[in-house]
């Protein structure tokens, strides 16, 4: 499995055994654990597909002069962030990332509707994501979602956002982002099982579990062959023997 699609943690409510006696965890306890073990897997994932994005570059086919002007300047700024994410010195890095945020502001500004302008949004998101500053990178990754729903990079800005949103402590906004890229990007999207997952997982820890094993039963009826469906099978048969869901 590709460092893109990172392998999910295997849910087991079985404590390990020690040299003590270890007491029963409780039902909650177990919940608890279970999606703070697993909610950290989506920054990885979330960050990793905008740095694909970012490393590869997607081109469509628009108007010829403005992709060229466009797609120079994008690549003209994927430079900067190179030498930005290798900065070592700390003043040299705090002004690499001025003169980045200001040049991917000027492309989103100058070409508004172009990938280049969702490409140079979701930088800044990933920028801002890593500087822990989440609901501004909410904000910048619906901008880039919002730029051109049809894009290869509107589910990535999708993920982003829902990323973001949870990070920030915004648990019913990342539903709703997480919600809509399932919804609209389940084709041909790499990162939609894991999406699936992660609305199965925030559902859950609301405890909408009707909600939550509608999420897992469509993510092991649409990529039952995947590591998440296999996961989403097992959160399933778990709250059924529980009485949580039917």
């Amino acid at each position: 499995m590709s460092q893109q699609e990172k392998q999910p943690q295997k849910d087991t409510n079985v404590p390990k055994k020690t040299g003590k006696k270890t007491e029963k965890k409780t039902f909650s306890e177990k919940l608890a654990d279970f999606i703070s073990a697993n909610r950290i897997l989506v920054i990885g994932i979330g960050i990793a597909a905008v740095l694909v994005i970012a490393a590869v570059g997607i081109y469509t086919a628009v108007s010829g002069n403005i992709a060229s002007a466009s797609g120079r300047a994008m690549d003209l700024a994927d430079q900067k962030l190179q030498a930005w994410s290798q900065e070592t010195d700390e003043q040299k890095k705090a002004d690499a990332e001025t003169s980045l945020i200001t040049d991917l502001d000027s492309i989103a500004k100058k070409w508004p509707r172009t990938l280049a302008a969702q490409r140079a949004l979701l930088r800044k998101g990933a920028i801002l994501s890593q500087k822990k500053d989440y609901a501004e990178a909410e904000k910048v990754a619906l901008d880039a979602f919002a730029r051109n729903k049809k894009s290869y990079a509107a589910p990535v800005a999708l993920q982003l956002a829902a990323v973001s949103a949870e990070e920030a402590g915004n648990i019913d906004a990342a539903i709703a982002h997480y919600t809509a890229l399932t919804k609209d990007y389940l084709k041909d999207n790499p990162s939609a099982p894991s999406a699936l997952f992660n609305l199965g997982r925030l559902q859950e820890g609301k405890q909408d579990y009707k909600a939550a094993v509608a999420s897992y039963n469509q993510l092991v009826s649409s990529f039952g062959d995947s590591d998440w469906a296999m996961l989403a099978k097992n959160r399933v048969i778990y709250l059924k023997s529980r009485g949580l869901a039917e």
